[in-house]
């Protein structure tokens, strides 16, 4: 490395550099030694005045992978005002190269800023290369010994990285003039050139499907496999889209043991297995997994902004309620059955009273007005030779009118209410217009509550049996079942949840690594799991088909599968959460993914590729909502009907036994 003198022009080549970015810099931040400080004069600051400066002086023995709380503080001030400049002046290139390790490592820096460097080898070792796949909008500054010339180099970004690089020459400047007068920060990520994007992924629903390709034309194929593989799904569509716009080339592949590890986790030893793995030993530029916003994904990488939000829940075993014996009762609820029986007792009673009143009403009269028939006055002559004077009143008792005696007692007339409810027909008329009036009015509603009824019974006749599922948190935390997912953080989110029904759902929340066995487990009937609605929509069809296949080709065998429940999808959302691309922590490419990506978004597209990826869903799921409506009558919804014959012949029967 070479020493400044105070004869050289470094001043004055600072000056004509910051020149150059002060126009759209927001803030700038100056890290120097003591070597380099007292280059940054008065007359400089006050031609940086229109901006926000940040001055951090290194001691000579501090170590900048672990800086002091002074340094530290002002470092995470310059972030946090958004400062896009930092010109690192540091004699040491190993602590230059610390520092930037520290930054990228804590996200203390913005590694997508503008970094002014100076030149030297040790920055290019092989253990720093994922450095500079990061920073990419570097400046190195390299004096030339023989003449007092400087040249101005960057990294080949898009270009990789690989075995032994140089960095890429800019411009040089000597005596306050630039050779080629270049611009020194270009987007090097809007084009890049047809590079190849490895890119790792695992089968998720709606994220990746994968099948057997017949050709390799797309170049969605897994590397090292014999048979070519192509990927699709929501989130590779995307991404198809993001490499037409950015000009890249997509390399799909499954880490090791992907379809156990998944999105991965921590070992003993600190490193991380699955997708995980993958983006945080900088194998892979982007994974395809249905990340989530959350604390441990936004430490381990970066984060696109979301394309989608996605309802998360549980998938529960549904069951069937044998209450056939029952059916007669089920029409009406409880307290609809209350209001018809206290209107049949009230009705019956105030039959019976009327009944008694016009009874009392024409005895009353009978007693009380003598009448003679047909208002003519009768002499009776006993004795022709006996003749008296005094005419002799003869009094005819009058008949009870006879539609009284259908109501003229309790038991009567609770069992000619009861009838007229049933639609009989009564023996006669009853007398009375009182009478008249309410037998009427109680057909008007005994005709109203019969069709109710029996619209009702048809509809139970006709439907399938009642399910019974779980919809709610609340039911699923007083459920006996079990639940679980994937995931110590799906766990740790249920247990630090500020509802009570939360809590108890992560006390017994198990964390599984096995999807497929979990959906066993629930269709056992003894396990709730949790996943996203459209993953287990997509996997309640697909046990839905593996046991209608197993139904129709094991025949013999059919008592094993006597115990499988139907899938229910909660239909009650744990939460919302956003869905986004992962990319390698403090990615250069994030910015232009998310301009690209919230395009896509605004055009419907992510909409349209959703619905295309779920289509065969759909359809394969058809053919059993249609089977679960049609009208399907069979002998044992009529037990009903056996019970209440049964209660009807026990009852008659305890009369003939006291007579016994």
């Amino acid at each position: 490395m070479w020493e400044y003198k105070k004869d050289d022009d470094f001043g004055w080549l600072l000056e004509d550099l910051i020149q150059k970015v002060l126009f759209d810099a927001k803030c700038l931040t100056i890290i120097s030694d003591r070597f380099y400080n007292d280059m940054f004069t008065t007359k400089m600051f006050q031609k940086l005045s229109a901006i926000p400066i940040f001055v951090i002086l290194i001691g000579e023995n501090e170590d900048l992978l672990s800086p002091n709380y002074k340094t530290l503080s002002v470092i995470l001030q310059a972030r946090r005002k958004g400062c896009d400049v930092y010109i690192i002046l540091i004699a040491n290139a190993d602590e230059t190269i610390r520092f930037l390790r520290f930054g990228d490592r804590h996200r203390v820096i913005d590694t997508r800023a503008r970094f002014f460097l100076l030149h030297d080898v040790r920055l290019y070792h092989k253990d720093y290369y994922y450095l500079w796949k990061k920073i990419v909008n570097v400046i190195f500054i390299r004096k030339f010994f023989e003449v007092n010339r400087y040249e101005l180099m960057t990294v080949p970004f898009p270009s990789p990285i690989e075995h032994s690089w140089k960095p890429m020459r800019i411009d040089s400047w000597k005596y306050g003039k630039y050779q080629k007068n270049n611009e020194l920060f270009i987007d090097k990520t809007s084009d890049l050139r047809g590079e190849i994007v490895h890119v790792a992924v695992f089968e998720y629903m709606p994220s990746v499907l994968k099948k057997v390709a017949e050709d390799d034309q797309n170049g969605n194929v897994m590397a090292g496999d014999s048979m070519p593989i192509e990927y699709s799904g929501l989130e590779v569509l995307i991404l198809e889209s993001l490499s037409h716009a950015m000009n890249f080339q997509i390399l799909i592949y499954e880490p090791t043991n992907s379809k156990t590890e998944a999105w991965g986790k921590q070992q003993l030893n600190g490193s991380y297995t699955g997708l995980l793995g993958e983006m945080v030993s900088g194998r892979a530029d982007f994974a395809l997994g249905n990340f989530l916003y959350t604390p441990k994904n936004i430490k381990l990488l970066d984060l696109s902004i979301p394309y989608i939000t996605q309802c998360f829940t549980f998938l529960t075993p549904e069951s069937t309620t044998d209450n056939t014996w029952k059916t007669l009762i089920l029409p009406f609820k409880k307290f609809m059955w209350i209001g018809v029986m206290l209107t049949l007792a009230v009705s019956s009673l105030v039959f019976y009273v009327l009944a008694n009143f016009h009874k009392h009403y024409e005895n009353g009269r009978t007693n009380i007005i003598p009448k003679c028939i047909f208002g003519k006055t009768l002499r009776i002559w006993p004795k022709k030779n006996k003749l008296s004077p005094k005419l002799l009143p003869l009094n005819v008792k009058r008949e009870i009118p006879p539609g009284l005696y259908l109501f003229d007692g309790i038991g009567s007339s609770l069992i000619n209410a009861y009838s007229m409810l049933l639609l009989v027909s009564l023996p006669k008329m009853p007398s009375g217009w009182s009478l008249r009036m309410l037998t009427g009015w109680w057909w008007l509603y005994c005709i109203l509550v019969t069709v109710a009824y029996r619209a009702s019974m048809t509809a139970i006749l006709a439907n399938p049996a009642q399910r019974v599922t779980i919809n709610t948190l609340e039911e699923l935390a007083s459920s006996p079942i079990s639940c679980g997912g994937w995931g110590e953080q799906n766990k740790e989110f249920f247990t630090t949840s500020l509802d009570s029904a939360g809590q108890r759902v992560g006390h017994k929340f198990e964390v599984v690594y096995d999807s497929n066995v979990s959906i066993s487990r629930v269709a056992q009937g003894n396990f709730a799991y949790y996943e996203n609605i459209y993953f287990l929509h997509y996997a309640k069809v697909t046990q839905k088909s593996m046991t209608v296949f197993e139904n129709d080709t094991i025949e013999n065998n059919s008592h094993n599968l006597e115990g499988k429940k139907d899938l229910h999808i909660m239909s009650d959302c744990v939460i919302n959460m956003p869905i986004s691309l992962g990319l390698q922590k403090n990615s250069p490419l994030k910015p232009r993914v998310d301009k690209f990506l919230q395009r896509v978004i605004e055009a419907g597209l992510v909409k349209k590729w959703l619905a295309d990826v779920m289509l065969t869903t759909v359809v394969a799921e058809a053919p059993f909502e249609k089977n679960n409506i049609n009208a399907v009558m069979d002998l044992k919804k009529f037990v009903g009907a056996l019970v209440a014959l049964g209660i009807g012949y026990g009852l008659e029967a305890l009369p003939e036994l006291e007579n016994l």
